[in-house]
């Protein structure tokens, strides 16, 4: 019949019986479409999870329907401790969660009833004393983590923090080491970008050093270290990112921290900080004030030979270095929640610095009988008020209840430097008579403009997270250099010395990365594109250097759970090392006549791969190895200056930089109240330095190891002991010589929690020592510096709080972000 035409009389007589019998067919079908629906709508399921210290992230979860076991979700709290699922009406579900430090937890039944509102569940986790690790009166998360190739070291309850800054403890973690000009070097490398709480500070340098030694280490929560950051994460730092997490107040209502400690090594120093918070369900506020005196000084003998026409002579230097700092901190933050869906937070954070030194050197010439021909003495006086004002904004919207959201940042700091100095150089006999002196009138004047806007999207689907954005940075730097001579009583400009340099950086990025778990591997793959526009402009020789390039940026993350108690993660990512303002910048920095300092302003970045494969057993025994592949590897140049006499240090790019590193760390538990973990990285560094005929490659392995103590002492006390060990290393033209410290640090809690009094002792043994010769037959030269490192240290702190609104467990996503 297909084939014939019908008429209207046949088919109308065929169709109308086939309609009857479709719409009795559907009938029931129609009167359970209303239930359907409702089986079918989805909902979401939220929650907080919480221990006795607050909000735990990143914990593990699982949620099962119990009408279908073969229905599996998983996922994790963020840094809040919040966690959603997707969940249906009328169905049952369980929740089990795992995190390290606490007992597995496995909830009561969960029954979706009405798919218009949100199901709220919290619940709390125990702390698992046979994990925990009690060296102070409460317990206490692992001191070290890893997180997709991420080392996390949390010191929010250490007790080596008092009288210390931001910059002694990052060298004291595994890995990363302060040079005896306050460089941070991470895994033998400067290359390495330093975050505050997620933001970019753009400083480096002695700017970058001026910056961390005005925070103190007892407000910082946690020090992260991420070799390959991903594709969301400015791909400076060859080495990677140093993100310093400070301490915030978490909880609803009020709280009021006052702390003071006074420290005394060399000198007396003092460490005051007042801190409050005010939360409530629609507004935040944060402030604190800090007064520190991180004072230093430093004594040390650094010696070469030179050739001055008449032959071969040898120079020992011996300096005292004296340096006083009086930092003013104020920080304040403040957030709102304008409505269900947005939020808006302004954050100021500002230091003024007053520093001083004082500089005393005495350099001698002997001949190759070592007998004293003649000696120069230098006094140095130096001031240099620092200014430091940052402001950042934040704005976040929610699109829909899944936790999807778009995030805008505005940042823009300030960086003032007004540094004068003025040197004065005696010359005697090899008798000690006084010839002649010459006094230097130094001013260096330097401005660091910076700022940024950055927008953020996070899209979560039900099988993946999507995260795009957009940013774009300013850098502007100016500085000038300016030495005058006292001349018959009247200072006198000295043209080939004084100089102007002004640097302007543009970067535009954009990135794009997704995240999925496939049972039990996560990935997480992006990629990142760079724009750089720079131009480098001196302005006596009216030199103008300009370039502009395009980079791309891939990441790669793989973490995947082998069973219960294994894990291996491997990742890998391109960074870029662009040079620092100071590496190109030509204007001289004297040591004294015979040695000096410059930038190079034709430099170009550094591009390295970074490889990091680590394995998990039982959360706790780490174990990583990891290999960095760096291209126009930027180092110091020695050579002869023209005059034939002085040696010239010149910042320069060079071949390829290769490092391996093999790392471990291993937890002991001698008993319930004491434990050990050490941490060991073997390393195999190998770059070219400058040498008379050409260049030579340098090659050394290296080890270093740090042994951490925590022991429970009766009445409550605390102790935390740690021994740090270097062997030789490669530092630049430099190979060092071993070195070690042990520190020392007690902590207990008074009146009821509310006060935490802190011993410290850095430095126990005053073994530390900076020591290190030339690897180049330009320069035979060495240096043997002693810094004034042990530093006792006491400090109090006393914390006032309470709950202004009694939190109940029906708490928006949007009310606990703020």
């Amino acid at each position: 019949m297909t084939a014939q035409k019908l008429n209207s009389k046949e088919a109308k007589h065929i169709v109308k019986p086939l309609c009857l019998r479709a719409i009795q067919s559907s009938l029931p079908l129609f009167l359970l479409l209303p239930w359907i629906s409702v089986l079918g709508q989805k909902t979401r399921l939220i929650g907080n999870v919480t221990a006795d210290q607050g909000p735990v992230s990143f914990v593990t979860l699982e949620l099962k329907n119990t009408n279908d076991p073969n229905k599996l979700q998983h996922g994790w709290t963020d840094s809040l401790g919040r966690y959603q699922f997707e969940v249906y009406q009328n169905q049952s579900y369980s929740i089990k969660a795992s995190r390290i430090g606490y007992r597995p937890f496995t909830s009561d039944t969960i029954y979706i009833q009405n798919a218009h509102k949100e199901q709220v569940y919290d619940f709390s986790l125990q702390e698992d004393i046979n994990q925990l690790r009690e060296v102070t009166v409460v317990s206490r998360r692992n001191e070290f983590e890893t997180d997709k190739g991420k080392m996390v070291f949390n010191i929010q309850q250490s007790s080596l923090t008092s009288g210390q800054t931001a910059l002694d403890m990052l060298g004291k973690l595994p890995g990363i080491s302060i040079g005896p000009n306050e460089e941070i070097l991470f895994r033998g490398s400067s290359g390495i970008n330093v975050m505050l709480n997620g933001r970019m500070t753009y400083l480096a340098g002695n700017q970058l050093a001026g910056f961390l030694k005005g925070m103190s280490a007892e407000d910082i929560s946690k020090i992260e270290l991420d070799t390959t950051p991903s594709a969301q994460f400015d791909a400076a730092g060859n080495s990677g990112i140093i993100n310093i997490v400070s301490k915030k107040s978490i909880g609803r209502g009020y709280a009021l921290d006052l702390r003071s400690s006074v420290s005394k090594g060399k000198y007396w120093m003092t460490n005051q900080n007042i801190t409050a918070s005010l939360r409530t369900k629609s507004f935040n506020i944060y402030a604190s004030l800090d007064y520190n005196t991180p004072h230093t000084f430093l004594k040390s003998k650094s010696g070469n030979s030179v050739n001055d026409g008449a032959g071969t002579l040898q120079l020992v230097r011996r300096n005292e270095n004296s340096f006083k700092t009086n930092y003013h901190t104020r920080h304040i933050e403040l957030t709102w929640l304008l409505s269900p869906r947005h939020s808006l937070a302004l954050d100021y954070h500002g230091y003024f610095d007053d520093w001083k030194g004082l500089k005393y050197s005495t350099v001698e010439k002997l001949n190759h009988k070592e007998e004293i021909l003649s000696s120069v003495k230098t006094e140095n006086v130096m001031v240099e008020p620092y200014h430091y004002d940052a402001l950042h904004m934040h704005y976040g919207y929610t699109i829909d209840s899944l936790g999807k959201n778009i995030t805008a940042d505005a940042n823009y700091t300030s960086y003032r430097n007004f540094s004068d100095g003025l040197m004065t150089s005696r010359n005697y006999t090899a008798e000690g008579q006084y010839l002649n002196s010459n006094t230097l009138k130094i001013s260096q004047p330097g401005f660091v403009k910076i700022g940024s806007v950055k927008i953020d999207a996070n899209l979560p689907f039900p099988k993946f997270v999507l995260k795009t954005g957009l940013k774009y940075a300013e850098v502007q730097n100016d500085n000038r250099f300016r030495y005058d001579s006292l001349q018959n009583a009247t200072y006198v400009e000295i043209q080939s010395l004084s100089n102007h340099f002004m640097y302007s950086e543009r970067i535009a990025a954009a990135y794009l990365s997704i995240s999925l778990n496939v049972k039990n591997t996560s990935l997480d793959a992006g990629l990142r594109t760079e724009y750089t526009h720079a131009n480098g402009y001196t302005v006596k020789q009216d030199i103008s250097n300009r370039w502009s390039y395009t980079k791309l940026f891939p990441s790669l993350s793989l973490e995947r759970t082998l069973n219960e108690g294994h894990k291996l993660s491997f990742s890998l990512s391109r960074r870029i090392n662009r040079p620092s303002y100071t590496q190109l910048n030509p204007v001289r920095w004297y040591n004294d006549q015979y040695f000096y300092y410059s930038g190079n302003p034709r430099l170009i970045p550094e591009l390295a791969w970074v490889h990091s494969l680590s394995y998990t057993l039982k959360g706790q025994y780490i174990f990583s190895a990891a290999y960095n592949r760096s291209l126009n590897y930027i180092d110091r140049r020695l050579s002869l200056d023209p005059n034939g006499v002085s040696i010239q240090s010149l910042s320069d790019n060079f071949g390829k930089r290769h490092r391996f590193d093999f790392t471990a760390s291993i937890p002991f538990e001698l008993s319930r109240s004491w434990n050990l973990r050490l941490y060991t990285d073997l390393s195999h560094t190998s770059y070219p330095i400058s040498m008379l005929d050409g260049e030579k490659r340098l090659s050394l392995m290296a080890l270093s190891a740090a042994l951490s103590q925590d022991i429970s002492l009766p009445a409550g006390i605390g102790l935390s002991l740690t021994a740090n060990w270097f062997s030789s290393e490669l530092r630049g033209i430099y190979v060092t010589r071993p070195s070690g410290f042990v520190n020392l640090g007690l902590k207990k809690a008074l009146f009821e929690k509310k006060m935490i009094a802190q011993l410290t002792v850095t430095d126990l043994f005053n073994t530390n020592r900076f020591r290190a010769s030339s690897r180049s037959d330009i320069a035979d030269y060495y240096y043997n510096d002693k810094p004034y490192s042990r530093v006792f240290a006491l400090s109090l702190k006393y914390h006032i709080g309470g709950e202004l609104v009694k939190s109940g467990s029906r708490r928006t996503e949007e009310q606990e972000r703020l």
